[in-house]
């Protein structure tokens, strides 16, 4: 699953870098020509690749497959539409999709992770101020349908300010309730993230801006990434090989061998945090990391 996680991120990145190309050359008539689509649902772990790819054959390029993962792909770059993240109470709508890329070992695996490419509205270019004021009305709705900011295990715990401070010398996923100035989010690299999650499905947000239209005083061009993952493919990576084979068919395994790698990762955390403590910078003690929903 770790390899089928990375390809997906080296498909969406061709794809993102595609669009970005291509939103410069959408005619006027593209533009005055856009309709209305059916919104689509998107699910976890309740639909196999091949049960996905018969629901949305009309806007699709399926399958694409490889040596080892067959890749979906859906496409929607002259009329983005809506897309509903269903996961009971807290389900999500993203606007204006572009794209959505999955993949699957083979097509009667269920799917559990999505990469999802948006704009920030139908139009190609538009104000900075405007989008910096959209991203921070995602996130309150996210965060009013029960999604919460997620620190890395071996992150320390910082908000606001500090966060955004730490992140311009380190990697690091920002907070997403913290309101940026228009001069902070001119300052944001390309690329920066966000990370929440809500109930077992872990979601990073990435914003990429076209580079030469940074003029705070001009349009900019813009875009997103919404990366959905379920809990058990998002703490993959921690484990090694041999113990990700035997936990592939051993939920038990996976998660009596997770408290082991958090204790190693949250001594990473406690250590980084104390160094920042005697610089007078505040760690915020009261986050918690969130319990597994997979049970043994």
């Amino acid at each position: 699953m770790k390899t089928i996680r990375n390809m997906i991120k080296l498909c969406l990145l061709l794809c993102s870098l595609a669009n970005i190309a291509c939103s410069q050359q959408l005619s006027s008539d593209d533009k005055g020509n856009k309709k209305s689509m059916n919104d689509l649902t998107l699910y976890f772990n309740k639909e196999t690749g091949a049960q996905f790819v018969a629901r949305t054959q009309p806007n699709s390029e399926n399958p694409l497959p490889t040596s080892t993962t067959t890749f979906y792909k859906l496409r929607w770059h002259k009329n983005p539409i809506d897309i509903q993240i269903e996961h009971g109470a807290n389900t999500i709508t993203l606007h204006h999709v572009i794209g959505a890329l999955t993949g699957v070992a083979n097509p009667s695996e269920l799917i559990s992770e999505y990469d999802i490419s948006a704009g920030l509205s139908n139009d190609d270019i538009m104000s900075h101020d405007q989008a910096r004021l959209t991203m921070l009305a995602i996130f309150k709705d996210l965060k009013q349908a029960g999604w919460q900011r997620y620190i890395r295990l071996s992150n320390p715990r910082l908000t606001g300010k500090d966060a955004l401070t730490y992140a311009s010398t380190h990697t690091y996923d920002l907070d997403p309730d913290y309101v940026y100035t228009l001069d902070e989010w001119m300052q944001l690299e390309d690329g920066a993230s966000w990370m929440l999650q809500a109930n077992g499905i872990y979601l990073t947000i990435q914003m990429y801006r076209e580079q030469k239209k940074m003029d705070p005083q001009q349009p900019g061009a813009y875009y997103v990434s919404y990366k959905f993952v379920s809990e058990k493919e998002y703490y993959a990576p921690y484990f090694k090989d041999d113990d990700l084979k035997k936990s592939a068919i051993n939920t038990a395994r996976w998660v009596s061998l997770y408290p082991g790698v958090k204790k190693q990762m949250n001594q990473i955390r406690e250590k980084t945090e104390t160094e920042l403590k005697a610089q007078g910078i505040t760690i915020d003690e009261s986050y918690q990391d969130p319990a597994l929903v997979s049970k043994n």
